[in-house]
């Protein structure tokens, strides 16, 4: 009897052990499969029909929900250039299939879809940046691709198309401090003049935005490391009055930025609440 018990024993485990590995194997079976379809079938991603051209950055789809586009902003009814804005997009992708995808946020205020647009390869929304024809404007939190927008209108701006044709870019964005009178200094030299009106001039080299539910600051720095270096300082609630998230538009830019020099923390800044107050006079090497 025990030699009989001795011999099933192994016999047993021997069958068993085949049994896990098949069951394992199943197993991993499954799991791949459902890894495999899960990046396959990317859930950003939906496939629509559009309907109608509102205007440069919205449009309706099928089923008649409105899109507006992510990251950007086109000329309104009563603006230069709203009619060819409207007719690019509508040439591009009326009645054509194309990709959505979102970001952070779903709808805006108005009850329209917050999305990118993607057809036949391109991305609609810098396409229609790069071509002069809307603005790049950043839209927190929803800044996936707010790079690619915004190197589409350095493109445009600096090759002058449509929107970008008939001003230059410093009075675009700013006003031209020759006509004040006002001293332009070094942005090393700012720490003398503390407490007094001057224009600083210099390179901003890095940024920083700094985003919290009581209040939120973008730093435009000049120096590396900005310890003790004068910086601008531009608080959340003058954001919407610059047409790009000032913390992209400026970085490597040679600017001028005009105001009262303050010190915070042995640092000179100057508080900037209107674009009036920089003037774009070149761009880094």
């Amino acid at each position: 009897m025990l030699f009989q018990i001795s011999r099933i024993k192994p016999i047993s485990i021997l069958l068993l052990c085949m049994m896990i590995t098949f069951l394992c194997g199943c197993i991993n079976d499954q799991e791949e499969e459902s890894h495999t379809e899960q990046v396959t079938h990317s859930p950003g991603l939906v496939e629509v029909m559009v309907t109608e051209v509102v205007d440069g950055d919205t449009i309706t789809i099928s089923g008649g929900e409105r899109v507006r586009l992510i990251g950007i902003d086109a000329p309104e009814t009563d603006e230069e250039y709203y009619q060819e804005s409207k007719t690019y997009l509508t040439k591009q992708i009326l009645y054509q299939e194309i990709k959505l995808e979102s970001d952070v946020t779903d709808k805006d205020k108005y009850g329209r879809s917050l999305r990118y647009i993607w057809f036949d390869g391109e991305f609609i929304n810098a396409q229609i940046v790069k071509n002069g024809l809307a603005i790049a404007k950043q839209f927190d939190p929803d800044i996936r691709y707010q790079h690619l927008i915004a190197d589409a209108e350095k493109e445009a701006m600096e090759k002058k198309v449509m929107m970008w044709s008939a001003v230059p870019i410093q009075e675009s964005y700013s006003f031209n401090t020759d006509t004040l009178g006002l001293e332009v200094i070094s942005y090393q030299d700012a720490s003398k003049y503390i407490g007094e009106i001057k224009t600083v001039e210099g390179t901003i080299v890095g940024t920083y935005k700094h985003t919290n539910t009581d209040s939120s600051i973008i730093f435009l720095n000049f120096h590396d490391p900005y310890i003790g270096y004068f910086t601008a300082l531009i608080w959340s609630d003058d954001w919407d009055k610059f047409p790009e998230s000032p913390d992209i538009f400026y970085k490597n830019k040679k600017v001028r930025v005009t105001g009262k020099i303050e010190e915070h923390k042995g640092s000179p800044e100057i508080i900037v609440n209107d674009i009036d107050q920089i003037e774009v006079v070149g761009t880094s090497e």
